[in-house]
């Protein structure tokens, strides 16, 4: 027991740091947001480091998530605010409803994994060459096996602490394939192919992933033998390095370049889909003010002080509306079906609209409004809305405890004011060129020099993927041509699928001199680029489209916009229609026989692009 209290002292002083911090400020003359940004960069902050180094106990952790929370809700030591929601709700992602403060337990979770992380990847520090002879001894952070030992040091035990987590965030990335598991291993989902598909007695749990990679591809006829096609058509299209060096290593896989982050690792506590909402991607990409999307974030929620908040609370014993005296006044009366709303949105809708507009519930009301694309007098409409109904609260409010008893004179004009005030100030904060209108063709090689182009699809209402190319002469002659099913996988994965076969088909055309073009500026920049880290997702992939473009003499790489890349975007398209594979084209099919016509004539198309 004196152990333990000595332990909760050692950590006091956090506590009394974020105290010191927050009683310097004053709350009440601070918005919601403001106060949110204040914890977000300043308090949350004050503890990461040593959160970084142990496992703080959970009363440092509760007292640290109370402070933070009183002062959100504007309360200080003498006086204590209304909580309108529980600190577990505002301690979500945005993406999941929440305010995307962090909670200073699974904070801690987060950071002690990183800490693991870098064991994992054998940082070169003093500590982790400590701890790797001390603990692990040839061991991952993330093994089972891994025991605390008596008398072990805080950190490790907070590093053990954090190894659940790392261990839910890291996935296999393919590289050769020869040491991964193909049953057990986690690499082609968030769990391993034995929990999620029925094995057949007849398979080996020792099989490896490069068993079932044939002539530099998969052999998919093997794969279909044990595996459903749906788990089939994942697997062909995942990023590796076929018949390459490229070692397999495990990387962290909510991130695009495979490398920890603790912003993610925070999140992956809250990975569940019971919190998925649309509105919530919608409500966080309105261009408002912080504080109304903070007001609007509360009505969805329906936690906004309405009398019918109030009286449930026991703050007041009617809940009616003070203005119209209807018998509940909700949020949805607040800002829509009040007497007083109603004049004021009949100052900005046509008599045709009225009908749909008074007769939506809260949130498909909401919804509707916020991912509406019209215009008022050239303001976008969402904008407009949102400055419409937090008008409408900030003026129920002044009558309600201000005894201001009408609107202000001429309302329409001070909302269109105060929206056009703020676009101003907004875009004035946004940096951007002028835009131009500019004519593209495909532009054919010199003479003697051959030009492939190629081009990645994915459909986005099935998931699926595929790539095509087209390899021609100055002439814009058919020299030779490929389209390849990838099966289900991400854009960026077709795309360089598609550099991979016609690197491939180039060569084996015995081509030495050719100009390679394609559409994806990410995937020309992870080509081109010389420090692309191994742990990045597509760093297999990468090298064997490297290697491949070494072996061709005379090979140059480049990104054009997608008008000057048709005919490879059509064969691209048609992959879909086609079975699992590549499939290499001799004569151009006679459906492409206009696009080929057009590029070998100049035919132009227009783009949209910015002057700088």
């Amino acid at each position: 027991m004196d152990c333990a209290m000595m332990f909760i002292r050692k950590f006091g002083y956090l506590v009394d740091k974020v105290h010191a911090r927050l009683a310097s400020w004053k709350s009440r003359v601070l918005s919601s947001a403001g106060r949110a940004t204040l914890i977000q960069a300043v308090t949350s902050a004050i503890p990461v480091f040593a959160m970084q180094t142990a496992k703080l106990p959970m009363s440092i952790c509760d007292e640290l998530d109370k402070l933070n929370r009183n002062f959100f809700w504007g309360g200080s030591d003498k006086k204590t605010k209304v909580h309108l929601c529980q600190w577990d709700l505002l301690c979500r992602p945005k993406s999941k409803g929440g305010l995307g403060f962090k909670k200073t337990h699974e904070m801690n979770k987060a950071l002690l994994a990183k800490s693991g992380w870098r064991l994992l990847k054998k940082d070169e520090g003093l500590w982790a060459q400590i701890f790797e002879k001390k603990y692990l001894r040839g061991h991952s952070p993330c093994d089972p096996n891994l025991l605390l030992k008596q008398n072990c040091s805080p950190t490790w035990k907070g590093i053990v602490f954090g190894s659940q987590l790392l261990e839910k965030g890291l996935i296999w990335r393919l590289g050769k394939g020869d040491n991964i598991n193909f049953w057990k291993d986690k690499w082609i989902a968030d769990e391993a192919l034995i929990h999620m598909v029925e094995v057949s007695p007849d398979s080996s749990m020792d099989t490896i992933v490069s068993d079932f990679l044939m002539d530099g591809w998969w052999d998919i006829e093997k794969l279909r033998r044990v595996l459903p096609e749906d788990w089939v058509q994942k697997i062909i299209g995942c990023p590796a390095d076929l018949g390459g060096t490229t070692e397999d290593c495990q990387i962290w896989q909510t991130t695009s370049n495979g490398l920890f982050s603790v912003k993610t690792a925070y999140n992956l506590l809250f990975s569940g889909t019971e919190w998925l909402n649309p509105w919530w991607k919608v409500l966080w990409k309105l261009k408002l003010p912080p504080k109304i999307l903070f007001f609007f974030w509360l009505a969805y929620q329906g936690k906004i002080m309405s009398n019918e908040q109030r009286a449930r609370r026991l703050f007041i014993g009617d809940p009616a509306c003070c203005i119209c005296d209807w018998h509940s006044e909700s949020t949805l009366h607040i800002l829509r079906d009040c007497t007083r709303a109603k004049r004021v949105w009949n100052l900005f809708l046509n008599s045709n609209q009225y009908a749909p507009f008074f007769h939506a519930e809260l949130h498909p009301w909401l919804l509707s409004n916020f991912c509406s694309k019209n215009m008022f007098l050239q303001i976008p409409w969402k904008t407009l809305f949102g400055v419409i109904c937090w008008h409408l609260w900030k003026w129920r409010n002044d009558f309600i405890f201000n005894n201001k008893d009408d609107l202000p004179f001429n309302p329409r004009e001070l909302i269109l004011s105060a929206t056009k005030e703020w676009i101003k100030a907004s875009t004035n904060n946004q940096l951007g060129g002028d835009k131009i209108q500019v004519s593209l063709a495909w532009t054919p090689p010199e003479n003697g020099v051959l030009k492939l182009n190629v081009d990645g699809s994915l459909m986005k209402s099935s998931g699926s993927i595929g790539a095509g190319g087209v390899i021609r002469d100055h002439l814009g002659n058919w020299i030779g041509g490929f389209a390849v099913n990838l099966g289900k996988g991400q854009i960026l994965e077709a795309e360089l699928w598609g550099l991979f076969f016609g690197l491939k088909l180039a060569i084996t055309r015995g081509i030495m001199d050719i100009i390679v073009e394609m559409d994806s500026v990410n995937a020309v920049n992870l080509i081109l680029s010389n420090d692309l880290n191994i742990c990045h997702p597509m760093a297999g992939l990468v090298s064997s489209c490297k290697r491949l473009l070494r072996q061709i003499p005379k090979c140059f790489l480049h990104h054009i916009y997608r008008e000057k890349n048709a005919v490879a975007d059509r064969l691209a398209a048609w992959s879909h229609d086609i079975d699992l594979g590549c499939w290499f084209l001799e004569d151009n099919p006679t459906w492409l026989g206009p696009l080929l016509l057009d590029d070998s004539i100049g035919v132009t198309k227009t783009r949209i692009i910015s002057s700088v």
